[in-house]
């Protein structure tokens, strides 16, 4: 068991949320359950922390500006914005996260993807261990990645789990309002903290 660092004196998180906005996202217990959970998370964040939202569907794109976690209601308007359609460019939506979460990090400040879709992940990058070797590359430079499984659909595990094992990250599957307070809130420093 790592060292966990205690809620007040831990470094500024900077969270870049990668939604898929994909056809296969619209359902009840996919993309609005997502909104949900993440604002069921913004209350353990600060104004020290930033956050900002990119999307990937068909053609993927920065929703929201890298902005202070205690602009509740810019994020909420950004997520309300979000609608699903579309097919999945997840690897295009992937690059881009990690190019907005490189440009948000200052020294001593821990970054991470939040990768967030129902699994039906078309990467683009057709071999996988091409997509982990990316992954693991960006996780040496300090930026870690890691992967939200919304609805029962078809949601690959064991890409989830590779993905977010190469980015020093959990995968973590949410059906419910109660998975989410316990993933993104109960045990928030250990999801997002690497140790």
């Amino acid at each position: 068991q790592g060292q966990m660092p205690a809620q007040e004196n831990r470094p500024p998180l900077n969270l870049v949320f990668l939604i898929d906005t994909s056809g296969s996202m619209n359902h009840p217990d996919k993309l609005p359950l997502l909104r949900q959970s993440l604002k069921l998370m913004l209350s353990k964040l600060t104004a020290e922390d930033q956050i900002s939202i990119v999307a990937y569907a068909g053609s993927a794109g920065q929703v929201l500006e890298p902005t202070a976690a205690t602009d509740r209601r810019a994020i909420m308007a950004a997520l309300n914005k979000l609608d699903a359609g579309g097919s999945t460019a997840g690897q295009e939506g992937l690059q881009q996260a990690y190019a907005v979460a490189e440009a948000m990090t200052a020294e001593g400040e821990v970054t991470r993807v939040i990768l967030a879709t129902d699994g039906d992940f078309n990467v683009g990058l057709s071999d996988p261990e091409a997509l982990k070797d990316f992954i693991a590359e960006k996780r040496d430079s300090g930026t870690y990645l890691s992967v939200l499984g919304f609805g029962r659909g078809n949601l690959d595990d064991a890409t989830m789990q590779a993905l977010a094992q190469n980015g020093n990250g959990q995968a973590a599957y949410i059906d419910t309002l109660a998975e989410a307070q316990k993933v993104l809130v109960d045990q928030f420093t250990g999801a997002l903290f690497p140790i």
